[in-house]
């Protein structure tokens, strides 16, 4: 039964629909049908108490919405005409037959045509006001009328109450499924609002770190333009790790290889990041960045990067990707940075500073894979850290650096 109703309501639907023109068009099957169910009982109720021109009219207006079922089905969409035609008919019908019958108030024919406002509100809703007007005008029309009909004397008083009950019925009806469709429409509405949001929120926490995303959501709620986000941390530490003979393995594969192997290691290398609460920079291409104690402070992110390049060293040593081996050289190096948003489009977060330089040094000038940390980050991990003295490598801009590898971990 269900099915059955549900595939008369689609008479006029498309594969190409979304959600709001089918429900559009629903609605407008369902007032046709109810209207030719009215048109048709009442209609044939005319002709049997000799009212045949007031019968043939009624029967008319529901041949004609019989009609209008057939072009939707045919058509498949909703010609803004064949609404307009409707609803302005659905307006004068009532009034025309009222008028022939001898009364608009005993009939409630204003009951009836009221409901085409109602129904443009949701098929045209620019012809709301203007069919308001008109009905207006028509029902005001009626009444000064009334006073000089006399309601025809063929009509039993039970086929007047009926048709007071059946007009007044079909605008309470087809009222009712307006008001549910928009109630319906707001709330599908808010649901995709509500879904592009967590989506949009997703996104940022993708791209950002949650407290840079928090503040970009809010900054962005009442600016055209991306804030100027950036602090100043004097006490973090960064990672870089690039990968060996990148370049030359690069040249032996394939765009699609080459993509894949680097996302296959670096998402690895995300998780392990993500494990311990540190932020991922970016990844610039075969270079991964991340660091610790930005933006949220931590004591300890030397430790944290250092543990995580270990992680990362005995990851690559044991894995291979189709065949292919892949290594690392790691530098680290700890002290003071500054962190923010840059740009007004592809707008990302980035670390400036001495720190971040020196630690693109360490990597860019170590031992394939060593980790290999500066006299800032081995004062605070060499406690906890083995850490092998390398000697002085001179580091541009900065002249003659002592060094350390870091091998491993005290006690494990």
């Amino acid at each position: 039964m269900k099915h059955s109703i549900v595939s008369i309501l689609d008479l006029g639907a498309s594969p190409a629909d979304n959600g709001n023109e089918k429900a559009k068009k629903r609605l407008f099957v369902l007032a046709l049908a109810f209207g030719s169910l009215n048109a048709w009982l009442l209609g044939f109720l005319l002709l049997w108490h000799k009212e045949p021109l007031a019968g043939s009219l009624w029967l008319g207006w529901g041949i004609w919405q019989l009609v209008e079922i057939l072009l939707l089905r045919r058509l498949r969409r909703l010609p803004g005409w064949l609404i307009s035609v409707h609803l302005i008919l659905m307006m004068f019908a009532p009034f025309a037959l009222s008028y022939r019958l001898g009364s608009f108030l005993q009939l409630g024919c204003a009951f009836y045509a009221v409901a085409a406002p109602f129904l443009a509100v949701v098929l045209l809703p620019k012809q709301t006001v203007w069919l308001g007007i008109l009905w207006a005008a028509l029902t005001i029309l009626g009444l000064k009328m009334e006073p000089d009909l006399n309601l025809s004397e063929n009509l039993p008083g039970w086929l007047t109450w009926l048709w007071l009950g059946a007009n007044t019925l079909l605008a309470g009806t087809l009222a009712f499924f307006v008001v549910t469709f928009n109630v319906v429409q707001r709330d599908r509405i808010q649901h995709k609002l509500d879904e592009e949001q967590k989506k949009t929120e997703r996104l940022l926490l993708s791209i950002f770190p949650e407290k840079v995303a928090a503040q970009l959501k809010n900054s962005l709620l009442d600016e055209r333009t991306v804030p100027v986000i950036a602090e100043y941390y004097p006490n973090a530490s960064v990672l870089f790790a690039d990968m060996v003979n990148f370049t030359p393995m690069a040249t032996r594969m394939t765009a699609v290889e080459l993509v894949s192997l680097l996302n296959s290691v670096f998402s690895h290398f995300d998780r392990l990041a993500q494990k311990r609460g540190l932020e991922k920079i970016k990844t610039v291409g075969d270079c991964y960045i991340v660091a610790a104690g930005v933006p949220q402070p931590r004591a300890d992110h030397a430790h944290a990067l250092a543990e995580l390049a270990l992680e990362i060293q005995s990851f690559v040593r044991t894995s291979r990707f189709s065949d292919i081996k892949v290594n690392f050289r790691i530098g680290i190096n700890s002290g003071p940075l500054v962190a923010g948003v840059i740009g007004q489009k592809k707008i990302s977060y980035d670390l400036w500073g001495d720190t971040v330089n020196i630690a693109s040094r360490m990597s860019s000038q170590g031992i394939a894979g060593g980790i290999q940390i500066t006299q800032y980050t081995y004062q605070l991990v060499k406690d906890d850290f083995i850490c092998i003295p390398r000697g002085k490598i001179f580091i541009k801009g900065k002249g003659d650096m002592e060094i350390w590898l870091l091998t491993g971990k005290h006690n494990s």
